[in-house]
């Protein structure tokens, strides 16, 4: 274990390394690193751990060449270039929430995965609203307050055939209304 303590005077000392064989022998450990470096992240950061290894590699490529003596110092350094290219991702990330992201919502009675924009939806309902005031009031208090079929025929003082209807012909016209959005 008779390691250099200076890390200078061991880079110095180094027999000259090829990068590619550093990355290759690094590159599991490497991963391993990135996938504990971004465990509970808490931001949704559309960077995979492999994203996260081949751009700190790239970045190690750029400012480093030749200058890496050994697997240990490869990983200490792949280590913090990893997570100062989290915190670039994290300022790109605040960044574009300034810019009003898309938010996406579940469909009004959809499955789990019908899930629409935000925006989109307001514009279908505002439309629902112009073709027919009645049908968007059931979409109104089934989808926006979460009631149930039985709570809307009560605060509509239609029957629950009724409400079953309009719910259903709402739906259906939201779906065709929305769906060249969703393509």
């Amino acid at each position: 274990m008779g390691r250099a303590t200076n890390p200078e005077a061991e880079i110095a000392n180094a027999e000259p390394v090829s990068y590619e064989r550093l990355l290759a022998a690094c590159y599991e450990d490497m991963r391993r690193m990135a996938r504990a470096i971004m465990v509970g992240d808490g931001m949704r950061l559309k960077l995979q751990p492999t994203d996260l290894v081949n751009e700190a590699s790239l970045r190690l490529i750029q400012s480093m060449p030749g200058k890496i003596a050994d697997e240990g110092h490869m990983l200490a350094v792949a280590g913090r270039t990893m997570r100062r290219v989290l915190i670039d991702e994290a300022r790109r990330f605040r960044a574009a929430k300034r810019v009003a992201p898309a938010i996406l919502t579940q469909f009004p009675g959809g499955q789990q995965d019908d899930v629409v924009d935000v925006e989109d939806l307001d514009r279908a309902l505002a439309a629902l609203e112009a073709f027919s005031a009645e049908h968007a009031r059931v979409v109104e208090l089934r989808f926006t307050l979460g009631l149930t079929v039985e709570e809307t025929a009560r605060a509509t003082g239609l029957p629950e055939r009724t409400v079953k209807r309009r719910w259903q012909a709402a739906r259906a016209w939201l779906i065709d209304y929305l769906a060249p959005a969703q393509a």
